[in-house]
């Protein structure tokens, strides 16, 4: 308010000084010029209450607005940091995912080497068991099958000898066929 006093009163002073001139133009009379001033004055004068009256609302309602923008900026700064660091934090949360997805990856496979090698553990013992159940069926049927055919070659050498010893054979010669015939049963018996 201070700077803005003498500043006006030049102003008026200049305006008044001009009257005299803008008077002696010829194109305006002393009554418009004067009337022009007071209307100027007029001006001036709600210009300065208005300053006067304004000028402390003004300047707040100004501070506050500038201290609210710089609130906002610095909010704003203060967010910008924040998703800074998130994303500096987002950034190594997805590199340590590659790392971990990477480990788990390496870890399943383990797991199915491990699994293939169990299965396959599991059906090689299968196949032993498999061939030793074969073998051991084979084993029977082999014995069943050679039982079978010594009790074959019994029957057929029986027959063998009845015939015979019903056509060729004499109270002596039947004697000495019971007696080989016997022996050789007994060689057969011990022989399984």
């Amino acid at each position: 308010m201070k700077r803005f006093v003498p500043a006006a009163w030049l102003g008026l002073m200049l305006l008044f000084s001009a009257a005299p001139a803008l008077a002696a133009g010829g194109n305006y009379s002393e009554a418009q010029i004067r009337d022009l001033l007071y209307r100027i004055m007029n001006f001036a004068l709600f210009f300065a209450v208005l300053f006067c009256v304004l000028r402390k609302p003004l300047a707040k309602l100004f501070r506050d607005r500038r201290e609210g923008i710089a609130r906002n900026l610095e909010y704003l700064e203060t967010q910008a940091r924040n998703l800074e660091e998130q994303t500096e934090i987002m950034n190594k949360q997805i590199a340590n995912i590659a790392s971990e997805r990477d480990s788990i990856l390496a870890q399943y496979e383990r797991l199915g080497q491990k699994e293939a090698e169990r299965i396959i553990a599991e059906a090689r013992r299968a196949a032993e068991g498999i061939i030793q159940k074969t073998q051991a069926a084979m084993d029977l049927e082999i014995k069943a099958a050679r039982q079978a055919l010594l009790a074959e070659i019994v029957r057929l050498s029986t027959e063998t000898a009845t015939d015979l010893v019903k056509n060729n054979i004499n109270a002596d010669d039947q004697k000495r066929l019971t007696g080989e015939f016997m022996r050789q049963v007994e060689k057969l018996k011990s022989a399984n």
